[in-house]
């Protein structure tokens, strides 16, 4: 029996879009509305995109990621360090897009704790076959479709530096204040992140 819920799947181009999220978070921290954010980026080009299209394409990801966070994450985003805001917009990723949560908890991390560090696209590709046993979506999906996905996928692996441009799982060193506002959300918001068990406890627990 397939499940109902549909996988969303639009992350298909960008990246991780950190600096973007930026810029959005610290408007709506601004005018504490998303809707006058909204505008205010697109109006003035606060993301320095060279075409209409792609300003509207971009800001409206950015947006949708953005706010996925809290307000007290989006402070983080707007004046942390590089680390905390990458860590933050995957995480917001991770919130916004199932199947991407999914691959990072049961597949990047799972073999980071495995020591089997080496993620390629073929472990991307082995896990669209086993979600779309319940997800007829994935089964749908055009090849050029699939290859953006996992293009992007990767990107944002990257970007975020939870994966190297060799395709090595990096570990993940948490901020004092990312810690604050993941142990807000539950001990689960931990599990997108290549970290080992006895190191969320200690971090549930410090």
């Amino acid at each position: 029996m397939r499940e109902t819920e549909r996988y969303k799947l639009s992350f298909t181009t960008g990246g991780l879009l950190a600096n973007e999220c930026r810029v959005i978070a610290a408007e709506y921290l601004r005018l504490r509305d998303w809707k006058k954010a909204r505008a205010a980026v697109r109006a003035d080009n606060l993301i320095q995109k060279r075409t209409a299209s792609a300003v509207l394409r971009i800001s409206r990801e950015a947006m949708d990621r953005a706010s996925m966070l809290s307000d007290s994450e989006l402070e983080i985003v707007v004046s942390g360090n590089a680390a905390e805001r990458h860590q933050l917009v995957w995480l917001a990723i991770c919130l916004q897009y199932r199947f991407v949560a999914e691959f990072a908890e049961e597949v990047v991390r799972e073999r980071y704790l495995t020591m089997n560090s080496q993620l390629g696209p073929e472990d991307l590709d082995i896990f669209f076959v086993k979600k779309s046993f319940w997800h007829g979506e994935l089964e749908e999906l055009k090849p050029s479709t699939k290859n953006k996905l996992r293009q992007n996928l990767f990107r944002m692996l990257r970007e975020a530096q939870i994966v190297s441009e060799a395709g090595l799982i990096l570990p993940q060193v948490i901020g004092g204040r990312v810690v604050t506002a993941l142990r807000q959300r539950g001990q689960g918001s931990f599990l997108v992140y290549p970290i080992r068990d006895f190191e969320i406890e200690g971090l549930m627990h410090a």
